[in-house]
């Protein structure tokens, strides 16, 4: 490992557990750089004091360092968006001066920090890359859409000030590249953006990870003959229009043909009356805040992926794909990578056609595992973090050489 090859890494929120898509993407990516040898300090905003010692030891040779997050009705009423004045530049501003940074880059892991990692660029000088999860705009649009009431006119104004938020950071002279995690995302921003942007794909999910590495790791898990499972956090506009949508219009036909099935919803934080409007269905199971999702995706015939709106890609795929479990997918919730629908994950767009495809996969043993091998070795070999962690770091070296070149004379960033 090289003594310069140190990232300070600003993350959107805690990371652990890593229960919840944004979350497992980016404690998969932290594992990542660690099992690299890259030495990172992480700064992670938070509401609550965190367990430094517990993610220290998940993360292996990180210093993990808390900023706090800022919710009074002042950080409502900035005319910067909420999700960065909750997020504000002061208390980073001490933990600079506090724990000063040796790094060569700093990465903004989700764009919600961008202005974080933009102060640190702007004191030290580093190069900086933000991480793109999704199109935060194009999120509080669909959530103003789907609300009403004061709820909806807050969104919707949020809606407004990210839109400006993204221009700015589109051409920020302290922003050296953006990588989005969609390649359709990717292909928006890029005609948008004078600063250079690229996709580059999550990274596989730790869990699996580790479960290929241990002994017997996921290949002792049996899976129930007529089990579905609907992954995803329960207080979550999008996944809720989700589950509705498949319930209302999917599960009665999957029921008439298959009685004896189940449908797992598994996640946490689930909004108010949704476990009474669950229970008004035949063979609905919900399970809340459990430790783990891994052995309910591992052990389910297939995973039900039913988004109507949104951007990214959705981990909750990633994740039923790597264990080796058929994906049922809506187009807009197989978005975002190269995998192929019929060949990788099956894909139907209205909800006979949906219900058909997963009853297909209950009814034919051979298919699903086709489907579910085909879709586990692609996200091995696509989301391979050795891989990924190497094509950040040419996107890095780019950058650097890029500035290096645009400024010559002029002292390296990196600090000693």
């Amino acid at each position: 490992m090289s003594d310069s090859e140190r990232w300070i890494v600003v993350v959107e929120e805690p990371f652990l557990p890593a229960d919840a898509g944004g979350r497992v993407e980016t404690f998969s990516f932290l594992t990542a750089a660690s099992a690299a040898g890259i030495r990172m300090q992480v700064l992670v905003p938070s509401r609550t004091d965190l367990d430094i010692a517990a993610y220290e030891e998940a993360v292996p040779g990180a210093a993990v360092i808390r900023l706090p997050r800022d919710d009074s009705p002042l950080a409502h009423l900035s005319p910067r968006p909420f999700i960065h004045a909750s997020r504000p530049v002061g208390p980073l501003r001490k933990a600079l001066r506090q724990t000063p940074p040796r790094a060569d880059f700093v990465i903004s892991y989700s764009c919600r920090t961008s202005h974080l990692g933009e102060e640190i660029a702007r004191i030290w000088r580093l190069p900086h890359l933000v991480r793109a999860h999704n199109i935060d705009s194009e999120f509080f649009h669909v959530l103003a859409r789907s609300s009403s009431g004061p709820r909806a006119v807050a969104y919707e104004l949020e809606y407004h000030r990210l839109r400006l938020a993204e221009q700015e950071m589109h051409h920020s002279p302290l922003i050296n590249a953006i990588a989005d995690i969609s390649v359709e995302d990717h292909e928006w921003r890029r005609p948008r953006a004078s600063v250079p942007t690229y996709h580059l794909p999550p990274f596989l999910p730790a869990s699996t990870v580790a479960g290929v590495r241990a002994a017997g790791g996921l290949a002792g898990i049996e899976r129930a003959g007529t089990t579905a499972v609907f992954v995803g956090s329960l207080d979550t506009p999008t996944n809720i229009e989700a589950l509705r949508w498949f319930l209302g219009g999917c599960w009665p036909t999957i029921r008439q043909r298959h009685p004896e099935a189940i449908l797992q919803v598994v996640g946490r934080r689930p909004e108010e009356g949704l476990a009474q409007w669950l229970g008004g269905f035949d063979g609905v199971e919900l399970h809340t805040d459990v430790p783990s999702v891994l052995g309910y995706v591992a052990g389910a015939t297939v995973s039900v992926n039913p988004m109507q709106s949104g951007s990214g890609v959705n981990i909750k795929a990633i994740e039923a794909m790597s264990v080796g479990t058929p994906v049922v997918s809506t187009p807009t919730g197989s978005r975002g990578l190269g995998w192929r629908a019929g060949e990788h994950l099956l894909v139907a767009d209205d909800p006979a056609a949906f219900a058909d495809a997963v009853c297909g996969l209950l009814e034919n043993p051979w298919l699903a595992a086709e489907v579910g091998t085909a879709g586990r070795d692609f996200v091995l070999r696509e989301l391979d973090h050795a891989t990924l962690i190497g094509r950040l770091r040419s996107m890095l070296a780019d950058q650097h050489r890029a500035a290096t070149a645009a400024a010559p004379g002029q002292p390296a960033a990196t600090l000693r």
